[in-house]
């Protein structure tokens, strides 16, 4: 035997002919899942670096004449708290940037009664009694209000990990229907060329030998099909990135991937393609073994 791939013509199979479509869209849907359980992964690492350590003190409106002498008392007596870092009064200007994009760019034109806002940050390895704290605070900015990020993170965090979960998992069920598309193609190979396979056998060939033939078949359509969908997946991906941070407004983090990230989504592929080219192997050897 020669081992040529032509002697079960394969590709005149009309159920064949849907297989790159069939793997291209299955391709495509299981790099956005993979995208997106990536993403939410790096982004709740983000979130919970960024907020677990810090605190906003909310001092609400009075008159101006005592508007700074609360934010000054309230200022200070969060230097002199053990455990807390860093204090910054937040200036109406960056608080304005945070209403904007509900309130529009003339917020400050406004009048509106906002409040004075302190951001603070904990000390690592700190934990602060931040029920005592704001017992503290109220005695000099009455009305002042202590916002643990870590109370709403941790919540937070806990859907993301879901989320990120449900990506891998959705990811995972349509790989296993790439290999349920492979396995039902390949058994109506069999079907349609089963004279050609007798054939083959009564001359002395294999059942390794007509599996080989099934499985260079299925490469060959497979790796087109799954090439243009991961390309055009990656496309959605990079577009997703260019507009994304344009329409959150800077209230979501940055719809970007790692350098490992695209090395992992550029696997995903090639994976596929392994998997399918395996399936269809293992698949004509048990229909050989039952069949003969």
């Amino acid at each position: 035997m020669t081992g040529r791939a032509s002697e079960v013509p394969l590709s005149g199979d009309p159920v064949s002919r849907y297989l790159p479509w069939t793997i291209g869209l299955l391709v495509f849907l299981a790099t956005l899942a993979f995208a997106a359980g990536m993403f939410l992964s790096s982004a709740g690492d983000a979130w919970r670096q960024d907020l677990s350590s810090t605190l906003t003190i909310q001092i609400p409106v009075s008159d101006e004449a005592e508007r700074g002498v609360r934010v000054d008392a309230a200022a200070e007596l969060l230097r002199t708290t053990p455990g807390i870092g860093s204090v910054r009064p937040i200036p109406d200007a960056e608080v304005a940037v945070l209403l904007e994009p509900w309130l529009g760019k003339q917020v400050l034109e406004l009048d509106l009664p906002m409040p004075d806002l302190i951001d603070a940050t904990v000390e690592r390895g700190a934990e602060p009694d931040l029920a005592a704290l704001a017992v503290r605070l109220a005695r000099v900015a009455p009305g002042a209000i202590v916002d643990d990020h870590a109370i709403w993170l941790r919540r937070l965090t806990e859907f993301m990990q879901i989320a990120e979960k449900v990506s891998f998992a959705v990811m995972i069920v349509i790989l296993i229907s790439a290999v349920a598309t492979v396995v039902f193609t390949t058994w109506t190979g069999l079907a349609i060329h089963g004279d050609v396979v007798e054939v083959l056998h009564l001359i002395g060939a294999q059942d390794s030998y007509v599996a080989r033939q099934f499985q260079t078949h299925t490469l060959r359509l497979a790796s087109v099909g799954a090439g243009v969908g991961f390309l055009f997946g990656a496309a959605v991906i990079w577009l997703t990135y260019v507009y994304g941070g344009w329409l959150s407004g800077g209230l979501l983090p940055e719809l970007a991937l790692t350098p490992m990230q695209w090395t992992l989504l550029a696997a995903l592929p090639v994976g596929a393609v392994s998997l399918v080219v395996l399936t269809a192997g293992i698949t004509v050897r048990r229909a050989l073994g039952k069949m003969m």
